[in-house]
């Protein structure tokens, strides 16, 4: 009797460690499915595309042209689509649960249509000329009442209003207003940012106190208290200024990237494993770096995104969103070039780019004029 009532109490056991087991899996499946992104596949003539799953089933026939091609679907896109019996073009969002939403109001920047940013996209509204922010499902989370406003960073994003729009021949661009930074349900958390751009979304604090850091930049919040962020060229300037103060190979090759790249006229873009570029390429490097610590150098610091016609390989995808557009806003490519004169004129540039990583600065792009690498 004891054995068959311990039979049936493991046997019981065992029933819900399986049922449970079944049901975690089918739930992480779950999870998964929802999340996995859709990758986009052209048609025959290349012409169209559509998407496919990560199984290479296919989702959505291909029907979409490609401008402002979303190379992945995870929940909206903004989609050009014509008509086959009429001949017209359409221009909406659509959701992975097949929802059309906004025609005719895609929001462009740089002639193309915007990009899915942490499940948030943005859209124009042509009469009022104004600017509004969807969430995943096409619902409107913040309404089109700004003159401008940036991508989701960290559940972040700057906003501009009050302003003037102005013509510059075949352009347009605002003047005036105020700069805002909100949430993405529309509460206003700051007013009068003095100097957005460059602003690290990903590194607030928010506090009683201003943070007592020549890199951050305080902001005093709506609510009471200070919301702090990193300035990316300060950052970069004072992290730069403590790898020459203690430059070694061993260093460098720390801050250095998987691949670094450098062009040449006979070879094109080449790339090389980091570590054995710094290996055998140093004293190179160190000059350049050195140089930087001359009283008579005139150097500068710039901010840029990784040039996806250049970073194909998959090293590189991390590095930039959707529609294949990098994102400089997360993972900056900040450079530091010296110009070099010839009778009071500029005569050529040399430098270094490196890329901010979730591991900090690491070297990813060398150009040094008439250097000769190995």
């Amino acid at each position: 009797m004891d054995i068959v009532v311990c039979g049936v109490l493991y046997l019981n056991h065992l029933m819900k460690y399986i049922t449970l087991t079944f049901l975690l899996f089918v739930l992480f499946s779950s999870s998964r499915a929802q999340t996995d992104a859709w990758t986009a596949y052209w048609n025959a003539d290349t012409k169209l595309y559509g998407f496919k799953n990560s199984s290479g089933q296919v989702m959505i026939e291909p029907r979409f042209s490609g401008a402002g091609i979303a190379r992945k679907l995870e929940h909206i896109m903004s989609v050009i689509e014509e008509s086959p019996a009429s001949g017209k073009w359409s221009a909406y969002f659509l959701t992975r649960t097949g929802k059309k939403t906004g025609f005719d109001s895609l929001y462009f920047f740089d002639n193309a249509p915007d990009c899915e940013s942490e499940g948030f996209i943005r859209f124009r509204d042509r009469e009022l000329d104004k600017v509004g922010l969807l969430n995943r499902n096409g619902e409107v989370v913040v309404p089109a009442i700004y003159n401008y406003l940036d991508r989701v960073q960290n559940g972040l994003l700057t906003g501009l209003t009050g302003a003037q729009k102005k013509a510059d021949g075949e352009h347009y661009y605002w003047e005036g207003g105020e700069t805002i930074l909100l949430d993405t349900t529309g509460k206003i958390l700051i007013r009068s940012l003095a100097t957005p751009y460059g602003m690290n979304l990903y590194s607030i604090k928010r506090s009683g106190q201003v943070v007592d850091d020549p890199v951050w930049m305080n902001y005093k919040a709506i609510d009471g208290g200070y919301y702090s962020f990193i300035d990316y060229e300060k950052e970069f300037a004072s992290w730069l200024k403590k790898l020459v103060g203690t430059l070694d190979a061993a260093i460098l090759k720390q801050h250095v990237f998987d691949k670094v790249s450098y062009y040449t006229e006979t070879d094109g873009w080449v790339f090389k494993n980091g570590a054995s570029f710094i290996d055998q390429n140093y004293p190179v490097l160190k000059e350049i770096l050195q140089k930087l610590q001359q009283p008579s150098c005139d150097s500068f610091i710039t901010r840029d995104g990784l040039n996806p016609f250049i970073y194909e390989s998959k090293e590189y995808q991390k590095y930039f969103d959707n529609c294949n557009q990098a994102m400089e806003w997360k993972y900056p490519q900040m450079s530091v070039y010296i110009n070099h004169y010839n009778n009071g004129k500029i005569n050529y540039q040399e430098g270094l780019d490196f890329l901010r990583t979730d591991e900090g600065y690491k070297l990813v792009n060398v150009n040094i004029k008439k250097a000769s690498f190995k």
